[in-house]
């Protein structure tokens, strides 16, 4: 018997919470999307961005080009 996969049983029971049922495929997937955009993902989380100034006059129900009237 193979040791227990932590990655599996916790995307299984993340996915089983909200009653999804995942198959091996979609585990397999899921595995590849994780180490693909996991390392970078967890850099942005760990980033201090609390030095960069904020973006002035956001409105995201317009896009920057109608504020700038191009």
């Amino acid at each position: 018997m193979s040791a227990p996969d932590v990655f599996e049983d916790r995307v299984r029971a993340s996915l089983a919470r909200y009653g999804v049922e995942a198959d091996d495929v979609d585990i397999a997937v899921i595995r590849v999307a994780e180490q693909v955009y996991g390392p970078q993902r967890d850099a942005l989380m760990a980033a201090d961005l609390s030095g960069l100034a904020p973006e002035h006059g956001l409105d995201p129900s317009h896009s920057p080009l109608e504020e700038d009237g191009r």
